[in-house]
């Protein structure tokens, strides 16, 4: 029977005809091989015959070219249909479901839960959800899962893409289904080699840290009691001195190692900031914008929520070594004016700490900040990244930069 579509085909005729619907399987047969197999397969109802090539132009023989074209590409070609049952049908399915899938045309037509069942465990979940999610917006169905392929239980990655059509109380689709399985085990394999390169990464700064703390603490432990040593006995010596000449010489001696000193502590501290521990990462900061207010000029604002911050160690000489490469940026490339500081523990939604920096400089466009050697921004993100954080960098020329990040406590 053959209905023409008109106003009243809508629901109406869809539910008339619905205990009347039954499954056609289709072959294209072109030698007597394959005649064979198709005889054996099922009792066929119809059979047509092309006689001459002036037959190729029946209503017969072009839906028979359509579907040996669909035949022939690297995929399987389906129509999918879901009752009201919500129970998945396939009245039509193109020869390439063997090598897909393993399963004949007509099998599957007959059986759809074959595909089902072949779904992997952890998969079945997102078909369905992708499957309602289609139905629930009248839109394409899109979805990308594994399946598992017997006997061996081989995994394959399968695409799937339909578009969807509305068909009174159920919901019809055309799509394609292909094997993406080289494509997606290639995308998997350069995603762990992103997370290893991070994690390297992060086993190295580790590593960095722990021989600056061990050599600041050698310095400051030796060389700098070394260095208080020398400075009392100078001083013991200085006092015992009668000449005027060697008095002074003493003197100099003694600026010399208060030079040494400083330069020590500037070193220990550049190595690893001794208030770190002692103090906290508030006033670690507090103390750092403090020199760098010396050293440029540029007066800084400082905005805190907290006197004190939980934070593990490596989140704290995280944030504090994000904050020396941002006052250093801002140092060499912004032309600043004011730059503003702030450092808050939030509590909701969920507990993190935040870290902004904010200065008036010239900024940068996006071409800048993606130059082949721009590594200090790039080291921000990769170490906030890291420990699970996030960075947001806003800049525009002319516009000064704004750099926050954020790390879960």
């Amino acid at each position: 029977m053959h209905i023409e579509p008109g106003d009243d085909a809508s629901g109406n005729m869809s539910e008339l005809l619905l205990p009347h619907l039954c499954k056609v399987s289709h072959r294209s047969v072109a030698d007597e091989s394959s005649l064979k197999a198709a005889l054996k397969e099922q009792q066929w109802c119809a059979v047509l015959q092309s006689q001459d090539a002036a037959d190729l132009q029946s209503p017969a023989q072009i839906i028979e070219s359509d579907f040996s074209f669909l035949d022939s590409l690297p995929g399987m070609a389906c129509r999918i249909t879901l009752d009201k049952q919500g129970h998945l049908n396939f009245p039509y399915v193109s020869e390439g479901s063997v090598d897909l899938l393993g399963v004949r045309p007509v099998e599957l037509s007959r059986q759809p839960k074959l595909l089902l069942d072949l779904l992997h465990p952890d998969d079945k979940k997102s078909f369905r959800k992708s499957m309602l999610s289609s139905v629930k917006h009248a839109s394409a169905w899109n979805w990308e899962g594994r399946i598992v392929m017997p006997p061996n239980n081989d995994t394959k990655w399968i695409n799937l893409r339909a578009t969807y059509h509305h068909a009174g109380a159920g919901a019809h689709w055309k799509g394609f289904m292909v094997n993406i399985t080289q494509n997606k085990e290639a995308e998997i394999e350069i995603k762990q080699s992103r997370q290893r390169l991070r994690e390297l990464s992060s086993h190295i700064e580790l590593i960095k840290e722990e021989e600056r703390t061990r050599i600041a603490r050698e310095i400051h432990d030796e060389i700098g009691v070394l260095l208080t040593a020398l400075k009392m006995d100078l001083s013991w010596l200085a006092h015992r001195l009668d000449k005027d000449a060697l008095l002074e010489k003493a003197q100099d001696m003694a600026s010399l190692l208060d030079t040494a000193g400083r330069a020590a502590n500037n070193l220990v501290h550049s190595l690893r900031p001794g208030s770190l521990d002692c103090f906290g990462i508030v006033a670690t900061i507090e103390i750092e914008a403090r020199e760098f207010s010396k050293r440029t000029g540029i007066p800084c604002k400082i905005i805190k929520s907290d006197e004190q911050m939980e934070l593990s160690d490596e989140q704290s000489i995280t944030l504090f070594r994000v904050f020396q490469e941002t006052l250093n940026n801002i140092m060499k490339h912004a032309s600043a004016r004011h730059v503003e500081i702030e450092i808050r523990n939030i509590a909701a939604p969920h507990r993190h700490v935040e870290l902004i920096v904010s200065d008036d400089g010239c900024g940068f466009d996006e071409e800048a900040r993606n130059k082949p050697r721009s590594f200090g921004l790039r080291g921000i993100q990769e170490r906030i990244m890291q420990l699970g954080g996030k960075v947001v960098i806003a800049s525009r020329p002319g516009k000064g930069t704004k750099i926050a990040v954020s790390l879960p406590l």
